[in-house]
């Protein structure tokens, strides 16, 4: 890989990263716990939950139907790590909301750490999709 094209991946790896970080901070600002809740539950609604469906109802079901073996183990995969980030976000969930709206330092740090696992995975299976579910998607013209 040369400097430039390096430049441009690393470039938008860290787009990607600050801009799902940006729109999750601005879930949390919020002093009034009812506001402070719906926003969270919007956001992981908006930007895991329902993009994880429209995958598995939507895109999915195709390629598990015309793909290659691997291909079809690359889906399965897919779908695992789906099950797995919906389970890392329950777990920080539930964390986020026993605290109050005004959470004390030492409550930040907790819900930063819990935050650090969903974060990490979405953004992870986000760039594997991009590299590999991106390509199957143009093959098998979905």
């Amino acid at each position: 890989m040369d400097k430039l094209t390096r430049e441009i991946h690393d470039h938008g790896k860290v787009r990607e990263t600050m801009v799902f970080f940006e729109k999750f901070l601005q879930t949390i600002t919020s002093d009034d716990r009812k506001h402070y809740s719906s926003q969270i539950h919007r956001f992981t609604e908006e930007y895991i939950v329902e993009h994880f469906r429209f995958e598995e109802q939507g895109i999915f079901p195709i390629i598990l139907q015309q793909g290659t073996a691997e291909e079809k183990d690359f889906i399965q995969e897919l779908e695992r790590e789906h099950g797995e980030i919906l389970i890392s976000l329950t777990k920080f969930l539930k964390i986020l909301f026993s605290y109050g709206p005004q959470p004390n330092k030492e409550e930040v740090k907790q819900i930063i750490k819990s935050s650090e696992t969903v974060i990490s995975q979405v953004l992870l299976h986000a760039r594997k999709e991009d590299k590999q579910l991106i390509p199957l998607l143009k093959k098998h013209k979905i």
